[in-house]
Order: C-alpha cells, then sequence, then structure tokens
C-alpha cells in the first residue's frame, strides 16, 4: 500500500508541473525580449524543472518510506512521528547559517550575467547581496557581441527575505541596473552618420515572494516573482562624432534614434522580473 501511495504522489506531482510549466510558457512567451533569447531560455526552463521534479519527487519517496509501519495491519500511524515529520520548526538544524550560491533566471542583467550571491540565514530571515557582471561571468557572448555590439551589463542587489510560512518568504530589494553600450552607429546614406556610447543606470526597489529549502550542506531558492518600482534612472551619451549637421542640416532625427534607444533600454532595465532559481551551499 506504501508503494502504491507513492506512485499516487508521482502522478500527481507529473500534472502538477506539467501545468506549472505551460503556465510559466504562456507568460515568459508574452515577454518583449529578443528572440534568441527565447530559443535559449526555453530548454533551460525545462531542465529547471526538471530539476525540480527531481528534488520534489525524492522527498516524496522519503516522507512515504518513513510514514511505512512494520505492521500493515495496523489501522493509526504514530501522531508524534507524523508531526515530528511534517510540522518541524526548524528549516535548517542551527538557527543561523552562512549561504553562498549562483543565480539564473528572467531578469534584464542575471539573464546575460547568472549572479553570485552571499548572505547570512538568521530565523526567520536571510539578509544578503546579489552581484552580477557580464564582463566576469558573462553567457552567450557571441550573442551578445552580435546583437548588443560590444557592451556590459552589470546589477548589485541588497536583499532581505522574510519567511513567513514554512518555506515561503517575502523579498524586499534595492537594485541597481547598469548597461554600457560601446560605439553605437546610426548612419543614413545621403543624410549623415554618427558615433556614440550609452551609459544608463537604473536603481529600482523590488517586492516579491519565493521558495527556500535548505538540506545537509546545500540550498535551493526560487524567487517566484518580484515587483520592481523604479527610483531613479540616468543615461550619458558620449558623441565620437557626427556629420548630419553638416549634410542634412539638422541632427533632429539623429537626437530621436538616441532618445528612442534610451527609452528602450531604460523600459528594460525596469522590467519586472522573476523565476530566478539560486542554489548553493551554506555551513
Amino acid at each position: 500500500m506504501a508503494w502504491l501511495n507513492v506512485i499516487f504522489q508521482i502522478k500527481n506531482l507529473i500534472i502538477y508541473l506539467r501545468f506549472t510549466l505551460n503556465s510559466f510558457l504562456e507568460i515568459f512567451l508574452q515577454i518583449q525580449i529578443p528572440y534568441y533569447f527565447r530559443i535559449r531560455i526555453l530548454p533551460l526552463s525545462i531542465h529547471v524543472v526538471s530539476v525540480l521534479f527531481c528534488m520534489l519527487l525524492t522527498t516524496a519517496v522519503i516522507a512515504q518510506d518513513s510514514l511505512e509501519i512494520a505492521d500493515d495491519d495496523d489501522s493509526y500511524i504514530n501522531p508524534d512521528r507524523t508531526s515530528d515529520l511534517f510540522q518541524s520548526d526548524k528549516r535548517v538544524e542551527s538557527h543561523r547559517k552562512y549561504m553562498f550560491g549562483i543565480g539564473y533566471g528572467l531578469h534584464p542583467v542575471i539573464i546575460l550575467a547568472p549572479a553570485l550571491s552571499a548572505g547570512m540565514y538568521w530565523d526567520p530571515m536571510v539578509i544578503g547581496v546579489e552581484i552580477s557582471d557580464s564582463e566576469h561571468l558573462g553567457i552567450w557572448e557571441k550573442e551578445r557581441r552580435e546583437n548588443l555590439g560590444s557592451s556590459r551589463l552589470s546589477g548589485e542587489t541588497q536583499y532581505l527575505k522574510w519567511f513567513y510560512w514554512e518555506n515561503f518568504y517575502l523579498m524586499f530589494a534595492r537594485e541597481h541596473r547598469s548597461a554600457k553600450i560601446w560605439s553605437i552607429t546610426y548612419n543614413r546614406e545621403g543624410q549623415g552618420k554618427a558615433m556614440f556610447d550609452m551609459f544608463l543606470n537604473t536603481t529600482v526597489v523590488s517586492l516579491g515572494t519565493g521558495l527556500l529549502r535548505f538540506n545537509d550542506i546545500g540550498f535551493l531558492a526560487i524567487d517566484i516573482l518580484r515587483f520592481s518600482f523604479l527610483q531613479n534612472q540616468s543615461v550619458q551619451i558620449n558623441e565620437h562624432g557626427e556629420t548630419w549637421s553638416d549634410i542634412s542640416g539638422s541632427r533632429i532625427k539623429l537626437d530621436q534614434n538616441i532618445n528612442e534607444r534610451s527609452e528602450k533600454w531604460l523600459n528594460w532595465l525596469d522590467s519586472p522580473t522573476g523565476f530566478i532559481v539560486t542554489f548553493g551551499v551554506h555551513f
């Protein structure tokens, strides 16, 4: 009977994860990000869900095995044993732990530069920082250079995670996101040419929710969703030269192009984030 219950739990878990993945993909496809990012991220999201499935499956099997009793004819389970298994008052043995990990997910900076995180768990909260930099820990370098040219994306986040129920937490964060793009050109034959650099900085306050679980030596945290609220933003343009003023007699179109590019980048940096998976070790 115990193994029949395990099989039943596995079936329910597969159905749940299938609908979860479908819902995630529907939301993801509505986000306005470059097409090549979607092609790269979709296989990754499937792998992530597979890893979560294996972890949850292992938990279900171990929990069921722990509830097995010696005599199948017994009509009850020890209440104290059941309470210890399902209502443990500890997320981890110690009330204070140091945590180091690496995270990746749907984030305007982290999507190109996985974040290194360091924090301290002090029941019932986690305080820490995340740092990401495409120059030192970037991925998809070839695609980034082909589509963005010479560029660098970086971010720094200070966060507080407060557990409100078992392994679920509320997250409060202050994020600084920046993008530097060099040697941008805007050339039109017979009208003019221009080359400039663009440096953008955005500071946002984020509010979100997530899930964190510990094991013997490691942890897995998932920021399910982060809503961002803009605090301030700035754009700096360094021009290397332009001929629009001389050839066309006006640089209105050049200024419009610079403003449009700036708005798109600022909207990108200010976008909400979610499904950021962080795994690492604690001690």
